[in-house]
């Protein structure tokens, strides 16, 4: 059983990694700046021993590059990267969209279709507000796949796209609004592989915007 003193070294670890986690995807940390662990220590106010650790586990995630000198760099997501991201998402939420739509109660998916369609009553909310949405729609899914392995993957790269400033592109709120509804009536029905393929077709849109965007 693990002592007093490794629980607490642990509890600050996880304290210090959620901490420059989420500044990371909030941006709070500028993309491509370099840091030291020493700079990055004092302006987060943590320690070494266990930012060096979160650091670890940050880098594992792709959210941080660590330099041959030793120094940190906050990673761009590139155009190309990004693409990629979205072709895995597609294969991973279509699959989790499938699992879904025979595990997750009809109330639970009842609550995200009123969210839904209240976007779609109001489609003029600023980007954050949006984002906190999609976000709730996506792991919902994830989550209601019953799948924590999926669900974790899909959450990661979710955020990866977080990262990426391209995200905030011309608004499109009341689309993807209506192709989440078509997942959402995939669940309901208790349909796998129109839920797997309304999930397919919503992130193929997704990626047909983006690319729209860039040649704009």
């Amino acid at each position: 059983m693990p002592s007093a003193a490794s629980r607490e070294k642990g509890s600050i670890t996880e304290q210090a990694y959620q901490f420059l986690r989420s500044l990371i995807l909030a941006q709070k940390l500028d993309v491509g700046a370099v840091f030291t662990e020493r700079r990055l220590a004092e302006q987060i106010n943590a320690s070494r021993t266990p930012l060096r650790t979160a650091i670890n586990r940050l880098e594992g995630e792709g959210l941080i590059e660590r330099l041959s000198n030793g120094s940190i760099v906050i990673r761009q997501v590139a155009v190309e990267e990004l693409l990629e991201i979205l072709l895995v998402r597609r294969l991973l939420e279509g699959e989790a969209a499938a699992q879904c739509a025979q595990r997750v109660p009809q109330e639970k998916i009842a609550e995200m279709m009123a969210q839904s369609q209240e976007l779609l009553a109001n489609p003029d909310i600023e980007f954050d507000p949006f984002w906190s949405y999609d976000d709730r729609f996506h792991l919902f899914i994830a989550e209601g796949s019953g799948k924590p392995m999926l669900a974790k993957m899909i959450e990661n790269l979710r955020d990866k796209v977080r990262m990426c400033h391209m995200m905030r592109m011309k608004r499109n709120f009341a689309e993807q609004a209506h192709e989440h509804i078509e997942v959402l009536k995939a669940l309901e029905a208790r349909d796998s592989e129109r839920a797997r393929e309304a999930m397919a077709q919503h992130l193929d849109r997704v990626r047909e915007r983006l690319m729209t965007w860039l040649m704009s």
